[in-house]
């Protein structure tokens, strides 16, 4: 038969892992929110500057399509150190 004080330090624990969840929860929605935003941004870039380097590749100027590539490049690189970021925010902290 368990005691009234086995019964508070359970009720405790569950309290603790209530809380604990519900944060742990809050994290993951905020990452996943970031992580969002910058995969719909990488889209959005993405369209943008494919439709841009037809454009200059139909027109028959290289040099335009070279810019757009080595921009489009940048882009890429600065969203995914945008996710790397996010992800690194929401680890588990030790």
């Amino acid at each position: 038969m368990t005691t009234h004080d086995d019964l508070v330090t359970q009720r405790d624990e569950a309290e603790r892992l209530q809380a604990y969840y519900k944060n742990e929860l809050e994290r993951q929605r905020v990452m996943n929110t970031e992580l969002r935003k910058a995969v719909a941004d990488m889209a959005r870039t993405f369209q943008e500057t494919l439709a841009e380097s037809v454009a200059a590749a139909d027109s028959g100027d290289i040099v335009e399509v070279r810019r757009i590539a080595y921009a489009n490049r940048n882009a890429w690189q600065a969203y995914l150190q945008q996710i790397v970021t996010a992800a690194k925010a929401s680890a588990k902290p030790e």
